[in-house]
């Protein structure tokens, strides 16, 4: 991160990039009147090196450079520089050394000195890292709360590994989203493979049920989704305490990892492939892949103790410094870069 400070303050003294103007999407092969200034702002920050600069018009090597870009800002990779690679462009390097140094600020509460494996879950980058012996061993992409149920910042430790987990809906999805659709299709529970618990423990028939009637001050039950396919929580989810109900899991909806921005949960962590995550956290007990895939398949649900709990630390990094030394940057999705910022005097 020091470097790649002192990389960007040489880019400032050098007077920085230029601005692209706005205009239509630049696509590969375009004659835009803009093209020189996008090689120009490429090769600034060494996504198009000297040498392809001769090449950049006619060639892949300026589609190449956008898609370098692209990928250090966690943005679509399409090599289309549309809206939002071009707002990423524009950024100044005066903001991006603000970045770094908020960023290096933000290092030495997460990589420590005494703490050498752990799991590293990076909020703004939709990432998660397993680390052994201070070495990255497993990366995957993550799912993480909307900006209007933000996943909370802590430090905890797996403890637990849950096998075909049931999914206790929480009461506020339960009556703000899953009670309508119930009203538009009575199927709906069956379907999901939900029971209705009553406050005494006992399982509603949700046909003797006037769903209409309940609402916010009026829902005397709990809403339990079985083990299965359906299942929102998926076929593996990993327990560790923290006062915030956030927990680390599967999903069935493994179509929204494509997406460049994944900010899409209610605060909990969905991993893109948590069963080798939890094939890595089972092995010292002897859990190989096919012994988790058979248990799996017999639908029936087993927590399994981790013979050492695994620190857990997330965290919200928008810049970091990859192992070849390329510089990645994130959108400040929740606006924590904005607050950590000093007060500006005019």
């Amino acid at each position: 991160m020091l470097a790649a400070l002192e990389r960007y303050e040489r880019i400032a003294e050098s007077g920085g990039w230029p601005v692209i103007p706005p205009g239509p999407t630049i696509r590969p092969g375009s004659d835009d009147p803009r093209v020189p200034l996008l090689v120009e702002r490429l090769a600034a920050t060494g996504d198009l090196t000297s040498d392809a600069q001769v090449d950049s018009n006619a060639g892949n090597a300026l589609s190449n450079a956008v898609l370098r870009f692209q990928t250090r800002h966690g943005l679509e990779p399409d090599m289309l520089v549309g809206k939002k690679t071009l707002r990423a462009m524009n950024v100044t390097v005066a903001e991006r050394l603000s970045q770094l140094r908020t960023n290096l600020e933000r290092i030495p509460e997460v990589f420590r000195d005494d703490r050498t494996d752990f799991l590293l879950v990076n909020v703004p980058a939709y990432e998660a890292y397993l680390v052994r012996g201070g070495e990255i061993v497993w990366a995957e992409r993550a799912i993480i709360g909307e900006p209007e149920t933000k996943t909370p910042l802590f430090e905890s430790a797996i403890s637990h590994v849950v096998l075909n987990p049931t999914w206790t809906v929480p009461r506020k999805i339960a009556i703000e989203e899953l009670v309508p659709k119930i009203r538009e299709d009575p199927t709906f529970l069956s379907r999901g493979g939900y029971e209705l618990v009553d406050t005494e423990g006992g399982f509603a028939a949700p046909a003797d049920i006037d769903w209409a009637n309940l609402h916010e001050n009026n829902f005397p039950y709990t809403l339990v989704q079985g083990p299965g396919p359906m299942n929102e929580l998926g076929r593996i989810k990993f327990l560790f305490p923290n006062d915030y109900g956030v927990c680390m899991h599967d999903t069935p909806s493994r179509y929204l990892f494509a997406n460049s921005s994944r900010a899409l949960s209610h605060g909990c962590i969905r991993i893109a492939q948590p069963l080798e995550l939890g094939e890595h956290l089972l092995e010292p007990l002897g859990w190989e892949r096919g012994r988790i895939d058979e248990q799996i398949r017999s639908g029936e649900t087993l927590t399994i103790a981790l013979p050492s709990s695994l620190p857990l630390q997330v965290t919200y990094l928008t810049a970091r410094v990859g192992t070849d030394d390329t510089v990645y940057f994130y959108h400040d999705i929740y606006g924590r870069d904005i607050a950590a910022e000093p007060e500006k005097h005019h």
